[in-house]
């Protein structure tokens, strides 16, 4: 467990957290010590673009007044919490859309410094597959790719929590059973066309909490 503060907020870093992302960086295929670079310098950027993207929901919880905020980085991915002030709906869904947003935003930027220094630089100069390059170009990938993820529209996922803000909370079972489609066909989709069992295995999980959300709102007592 890693604890430390960033812009006031306190961050805690979870065990899970470096082991997916050692999982996603291809832990699994090491097999000579020349492998386990790569693997460490994927687990660097996923943190820092995670931890960035938590960042966006942060600040922006802190403009509407939010105290108390912290971040925790998780197995999966993280979540930015705040117990001084209450959101609205419109509220609720800018701070979801910050995070992702942030997130594109810094792993564009590193892109296009990437494709100016290229373009300025006179041939190659062997940099390009250094442990820099390597770095930055699994920031960008983390970054651009977990994103455009958090915006689908699954429950808890960012898109999932802009579609509750959307519909409200007399629409809260639409909310859940929009979630289960479309992480059932996200699910399968990532394991036919990208091979990934990660993916689905993830959207799995996404299925079940939603449909136990959704049969505690039809519960007498529920949401």
């Amino acid at each position: 467990m890693i604890r430390f503060r960033l812009f006031g907020f306190p961050v805690t870093v979870e065990p899970w957290h470096w082991a997916i992302l050692a999982f996603c960086g291809g832990a699994l295929g090491i097999k000579e010590s020349e492998d386990l670079l790569p693997v460490l310098l994927f687990m660097a950027a996923g943190v820092v673009s995670i931890l960035i993207h938590e960042l966006g929901h942060a600040l922006t919880m802190r403009v509407f007044g939010g105290r108390h905020i912290s971040i925790v980085l998780h197995g999966w991915g993280g979540y930015a919490i705040s117990q001084g002030a209450p959101f609205s709906r419109g509220q609720h869904i800018l701070i979801s859309l910050a995070g992702p947003l942030l997130q594109v935003a810094c792993g564009l930027l590193v892109l296009i410094a990437l494709i100016m220094s290229a373009a300025t630089s006179s041939g190659s100069t062997g940099l390009e597959a250094g442990p820099v390059y390597q770095l930055l170009y699994s920031f960008i990938d983390v970054s651009l790719f977990w994103a455009v993820l958090n915006l689908i529209p699954v429950y808890p996922m960012d898109g999932g929590q802009i579609l509750r803000g959307i519909l409200g909370p007399r629409r809260i079972q639409l909310t859940f059973q929009i979630s289960i489609i479309v992480a059932i066909v996200v699910g399968l989709l990532s394991y036919r066309f990208l091979g990934t069992y990660l993916l689905s295995i993830f959207m799995v999980f996404s299925v079940v909490e939603n449909y136990k959300a959704l049969k505690r709102t039809r519960a007498p007592g529920g949401w």
